[in-house]
């Protein structure tokens, strides 16, 4: 990140918390390792002024402080001693930070897919072994794999994948915490084809990016399939076949665990097989979908121990159609149903007739009704004519009767 001339030592000289820095160096960065949960430093130039973590000018100098550190980057400093104030850790000296680089174990080639492999590398500051602790603690190592972009294989165009990360503290697989070896355990869930392995450095500061490569990622030459039971009481059954262009069958080791549907766990081993393929037996206990978790551990044909892991193989086992009815139970199945037509048409018989009979009890009422309202409007019609008859004799009458009193 620095270029540094001169006889600048990674280790600065300190003389109590005093350091000096030669007129010919361009840039330095300087990292200081306080006590923890301490105040962050602040900077005594040779000419006595003063810069603090949030004082110092912007375009010369970038700051980075920690509850543990300060990270100092500085453009063309002052010749000169300077000084710095502070809790400074004595058993942590402070740091130029120079030329910092990542150096791993190279990958073998190939490699295959779903491949699992532990990697050492460790961090260089210039020439030297970082083998400060906390200095380690300042830096992230992160793996990806970025395809080639190469048409004539299958990831072409395929996204990043993240596959590791390098850690020294002495957990999972590294080895022991603050030994200056980081461990990086790749997981290798990535499309088959053509890959750069890049490893990416993150620190407070800056970010640095090592290509190496390319690197060919070969299909994971033992492939898993299922055959389904067609029958409850059958089992279903993992075959495994082998390509022994790439490995020595009889190295093929393989633990499984499986995890039916009903939430039982079962585990299974596949060990010193002569033939491929080789069929492994898997209870049928419930339908719905059954997970698979396979580790594979074998020999390549060049002599190369690996190891893989699969955790999404998976099937459904579906309920199964039932059994083709025997001649006895086809018979009553056809009696049954001629019984059930049978019904069906008396019940049709008595729907027709109720409602024919409905039909002719309606008619005889309507017939009835209407031979009434006959009736009624004739009597109707005789009684108006015999009563306008007595009205209009009753009325001459009454004209006689006066005509004569006259």
């Amino acid at each position: 990140m620095s270029l540094i001339e001169g006889d600048i030592t990674n280790k600065l000289p300190i003389k109590g918390q005093s350091f000096r820095i030669d007129e010919n160096v361009e840039e330095i960065t300087l990292l200081f390792f306080r006590e923890p949960g301490s105040k962050p430093l602040v900077l005594i130039k040779p000419d006595g002024s003063k810069w603090y973590d949030a004082r110092y000018p912007e375009e010369q100098v970038t700051w980075y402080t920690d509850p543990n550190f300060d990270i100092i980057r500085i453009k063309e400093p002052q010749p000169g001693p300077w000084q710095a104030a502070g809790r400074i850790d004595e058993e942590n000296k402070a740091l130029v930070i120079s030329d910092i680089r990542f150096e791993a174990n190279p990958l073998p080639n190939p490699l295959f897919q779903y491949e699992e492999l532990k990697v050492e590398g460790k961090l260089y500051n210039g020439d030297e072994v970082v083998e400060t602790a906390r200095f380690r603690q300042t830096v992230l190592l992160d793996v990806l794999f970025i395809s080639t972009n190469n048409p004539d294989f299958d990831n072409f165009g395929a996204n990043p994948a993240r596959v590791a990360q390098f850690e020294d503290n002495g957990r999972g697989h590294d080895e022991r915490a603050g030994d200056g070896v980081f461990t990086g355990f790749f997981n290798l869930d990535v499309e088959p084809g053509e890959w750069l392995a890049t490893y990416e450095m993150t620190t407070p500061l800056y970010q640095r990016v090592f290509e190496f490569g390319p690197v060919e990622v070969e299909p994971l030459p033992v492939e898993f399939n299922v055959i389904q039971s067609e029958a409850v009481d059958e089992n279903h059954q993992l075959t495994i076949q082998v390509d022994e262009n790439w490995i020595d069958p009889q190295s093929v080791v393989i633990n499984g665990e499986t995890s039916f549907p009903n939430g039982e766990v079962r585990k299974f081993t596949v060990s010193e097989i002569e033939t491929f393929p080789h069929n492994v037996a898997i209870a049928n206990l419930a339908f719905g979908k059954h997970l698979v978790d396979l580790d594979i551990f074998a020999t390549s044909v060049d002599g190369r121990e690996f190891e893989a892991r699969i955790d999404d193989f998976s099937f459904i086992a579906k309920e199964p159609p039932p059994p083709e009815p025997t001649a006895a139970e086809r018979a009553q199945q056809q009696k049954i149903e001629l019984e059930r037509q049978r019904e069906l048409a008396r019940q049709e018989r008595e729907a027709k007739q109720k409602q024919a009979m409905t039909n002719l009890i309606i008619i005889v009422v309507v017939n009835i009704v209407l031979i009434g309202l006959a009736l009624f409007a004739l009597w109707w019609f005789k009684f108006r004519k015999k009563k306008v008859a007595t009205d209009v004799a009753s009325s001459e009458s009454l004209k006689s009767e006066k005509s004569g009193k006259k």
